[in-house]
């Protein structure tokens, strides 16, 4: 018997001492499965997501755009300016986008001695600098246009030009009013049809000769591009940088629907292109075109020289109507760019015609290259075409738009900047919002938080009248907009969402996890066992 109870003692001490190896090993495998192996996981197969100014970013559109404007008036008599500005205060009280501040230019000393606009205006100028983005109403007699506008920041009135009439120049010319609306439209119905200026383009000039060897035509037009268009373009240099390249495209084959047309020229005859047939023209020139090389956006501007067999080459509209302007033929498509059909002289078209040996001739340049700066105006959305009763623009006499015209383009690009950027970072933040497995790195983070910032701080300077500062900021916040938006980061994780994850990790950890499960019952049972023990020792 006592042998009996010495084994019985001998194996329940190593039965307790079994257990303790036995529950060391199991909270030993446990702690190593949960406390370090769980966690391991999890850090591993986190997305790494920088935290953003989301509602910051969110609450942009209810934060509104204006803009502070000084517009100065001149006249003879105090007593009309002081009820033209109060009549012009009345008519912008109530704009959400502008707030402009009329001013009263009193006489300059030696305003006798200005005996034209032009002097009146240096006198004024010399002691009421102007900012950019400032206009001024000067009055001048026996004008015959209610409103002349000139090439710099102002226009004359007539002394009878009234309140209404100046308030509608401000709204349609200087301003752009309809233009700023569109920009600020959520309505994709009444929103601006062209993009926002990208920061910077490739302008291809390109001459396009099919008959070399019948039209021996010819031009220096790196020349003539470094002469008009490089000097008006690098006036443009603070909202985009543009790169001009040129070329010369020979034995290109140009098809065009084209009819011939009897007239009392010399040849007796010209070739008829009609509006509607312009886009397949355009397709057949664009196929002929060198592609751009970089990433940038082309604006292609073409140079279309026809062959004698179908020249001169008009073009003519719905209504059968001749659209030559000034001797030349154009038209633009935008955001492509223009065609300009330059015709060869009628000598040389008569000397082909009988059959003499082809004359060379030297293509007009100011004729080609004045077309050629308007067509830019027209595709960088520059021109104001809105037509006034009374109201007359001077023609452009230097290689450079006007003042007026393109601060009112400086002005239309910061907000369209501006609204473009917050209209981005919008649609990224709810992106990010609703698919939690994008990666948001520091790039992208640091894209969106100084595009934000750029943003907020280009709305005060366009507040603040600082119209060149808030320009470059939103150029800033624009750029920054686009790169966080289009960052390749974005796109790492795209494709392999929570559920996938879980699809891949559950048959991973599955049997590790039935021996953590067996373990925890089995130390369960352990535990109960010594419990009971106990329990029948006292």
């Amino acid at each position: 018997m006592e042998t009996t109870s010495v084994s019985t003692v001998k194996t329940k001490r190593k039965d307790k001492s079994e257990d303790k190896y036995r529950i060391g090993a199991t909270i030993a495998f446990i702690v190593v499965i949960i406390g370090i192996g769980v966690p391991m996981w999890w850090k591993t197969t986190t997305v790494y997501r920088v935290s953003l100014p989301s509602k910051a970013i969110l609450s942009l559109s209810e934060q509104p755009i204006k803009t502070a404007v000084q517009v100065a008036l001149y006249t003879q008599g105090s007593s009309r300016v002081q009820l033209l500005i109060s009549e012009l205060q009345t008519a912008f009280s109530d704009s959400e986008i502008w707030a402009v501040e009329f001013k009263h230019l009193p006489p300059p000393a030696r305003a006798n001695e200005a005996h034209t606009p032009a002097a009146l205006e240096k006198l004024l100028l010399q002691e009421h600098p102007q900012s950019v983005g400032d206009f001024m109403f000067i009055e001048w007699p026996n004008l015959q246009e209610d409103v002349l506008l000139t090439t710099e920041r102002s226009a004359l009135m007539r002394n009878d030009t009234s309140a209404n009439k100046l308030a509608q120049v401000l709204h349609s010319k200087i301003l752009q009013t309809y233009r700023i609306n569109q920009i600020l439209s959520t309505d994709d119905r009444l929103g601006a049809k062209s993009e926002a200026a990208q920061p910077a383009y490739d302008v291809i000039v390109s001459v396009l000769n099919p008959k070399p060897r019948l039209t021996h035509a010819q031009w220096n037009i790196s020349m003539a591009v470094k002469t008009y268009v490089e000097p008006w373009l690098a006036q443009l240099s603070d909202i985009s940088n543009y790169t001009v390249r040129t070329q010369w495209k020979y034995r290109v084959s140009i098809e065009a629907n084209l009819k011939q047309v009897r007239d009392e020229s010399k040849l007796g005859r010209h070739y008829a292109l009609q509006e509607a047939d312009l886009p397949h023209l355009l397709t057949s020139i664009s196929q002929n075109l060198s592609a751009s090389t970089t990433d940038k956006p082309a604006i292609n501007l073409v140079v279309y020289i026809p062959p004698c067999k179908t020249a001169p080459l008009h073009i003519y509209n719905r209504k059968n109507q001749l659209l030559t302007r000034n001797g030349v033929d154009a038209f633009i498509s935008p955001p492509w760019g223009g065609v300009i059909i330059a015709n060869p002289p009628e000598s040389v078209c008569l000397a082909y015609a009988n059959d003499e040996q082809p004359l060379p001739y030297h293509v007009s340049t100011t004729d080609n290259m004045q077309v050629m700066l308007d067509q830019l105006h027209k595709l960088l959305d520059i021109s104001s075409e809105l037509q006034l009763e009374g109201v007359k623009t001077v023609d452009i006499e230097q290689l450079a738009p006007r003042r007026w015209e393109y601060e009112a383009y400086l002005r239309r690009s910061a907000i369209r900047h501006i609204t473009t950027a917050s209209r981005t970072l919008q649609s990224l933040i709810n992106l990010l919002d609703q698919i939690s497995y994008i990666v948001i790195n520091d790039d992208v983070a640091a894209a969106i938080t100084s595009s934000y910032a750029d943003i907020m701080a280009a709305k005060a300077a366009l507040l603040e009248h600082r119209l060149g500062d808030a320009s470059a900021l939103a150029k800033r916040a624009f750029v920054a907009s686009e790169r966080g938006f289009f960052d390749a980061s974005l796109l790492a994780q795209l494709y392999f969402p929570d559920e996938q994850k879980y699809a891949i990790y559950i048959p991973l950890f599955l049997p590790v996890l039935v021996p953590v499960l067996s373990s925890f019952n089995m130390l369960r049972k352990v535990l109960q066992n010594i419990r009971k023990e106990k329990q029948k020792q006292h």
